[in-house]
């Protein structure tokens, strides 16, 4: 039988002891340098556009909205429309509580041409080069807003810094410079990366670099009814409100719901079927 001496107890104690001190005080090291928790890699500037673009993306199918427009005096206009989309196509229509179908806007090409034909005027326009950048029903959002088109085809991104947001939960910039001329000097996209690059907010300057509309965007249930007609709810951004500070206006949409049962036919995108 092995007799344990107060002396062996005091060994094993001091042992315990300083192990205990050595493993509390690599912890902390580790958790002053980061090592033990690893920073999950940023994304470029050009993968974030993506994301934003897959998230703001038109649905296909058919979609049901509403564009909402309020100004200073906090008196609004609503316009409900269904938006239409097949493959680079869409189609949206627009109808006005009192005159019916006001306004049909076609982008084709994923927005590459937009036509715009004014039902009561019998009058059908190209929207090209400056003509895109002018107001949907005097709102705040322009043709080439609701082109749907990818930033990547018309911008160079760059990520520029962050902005201050509560808690420490910082947001990205990223600054994106148009390929050709027109009335948006930039666009500066802001993110949530410790919430997998969510679209936040977008800022749109003029060319003298001034702030001149701001979108914002919120996150909902959105019912898609899929093509084999299960009916499924997802999160997803519904709602865009476009803050125009040149004329102190908010510009609503509201998407409701999509539908994918609907077979489209390839006809309803063509320009010369707008006058119909």
């Amino acid at each position: 039988m092995t007799t344990v001496t107060l002396r062996d107890r005091k060994f094993w104690v001091a042992l315990y002891a300083a192990l205990v001190c050595l493993l509390w005080g690599t912890s902390c090291l580790l958790a002053q340098t980061g090592v033990d928790r690893p920073k999950k890699e940023q994304l470029s500037a050009y993968e974030i556009m993506e994301l934003v673009y897959d998230q703001l993306k038109y649905l296909e199918g058919v979609n049901k909205l509403q564009l909402t427009i309020t100004n200073r005096k906090g008196q609004a206009v609503a316009y409900k429309a269904i938006l239409y989309v097949k493959g680079e196509a869409s189609l949206i229509n627009y109808d006005s509580i009192s005159r019916g179908r006001i306004l049909k806007v076609l982008h084709n090409d994923l927005g590459a041409n937009i036509y715009a034909y004014s039902v009561h005027e019998k009058r059908l326009f190209h929207k090209r080069a400056l003509d895109r950048f002018e107001p949907v029903l005097d709102s705040g959002f322009y043709y080439i807003d609701l082109a749907n088109s990818p930033f990547l085809d018309y911008y160079t991104p760059k990520i520029s810094g962050s902005e201050k947001r509560e808690a420490g939960k910082d947001w990205l910039r990223v600054e994106n410079i148009p390929l050709d001329r027109g009335n948006y000097s930039k666009l500066v996209v802001l993110v949530d990366p410790n919430d997998d690059y969510r679209l936040k907010r977008i800022d749109y300057y003029d060319t003298a670099g001034v702030l001149m509309k701001s979108l914002e965007v919120q996150v909902n249930k959105f019912s898609i009814k899929e093509p084999d007609g299960r009916l499924i709810v997802v999160d997803r951004i519904t709602r865009w409100d476009m803050m125009d500070m040149s004329r102190g206006t908010v510009s609503t949409i509201e998407f409701f719901s999509n539908d994918k049962t609907a077979r489209l036919d390839p006809s309803l995108f063509r320009r010369e079927n707008l006058e119909k």
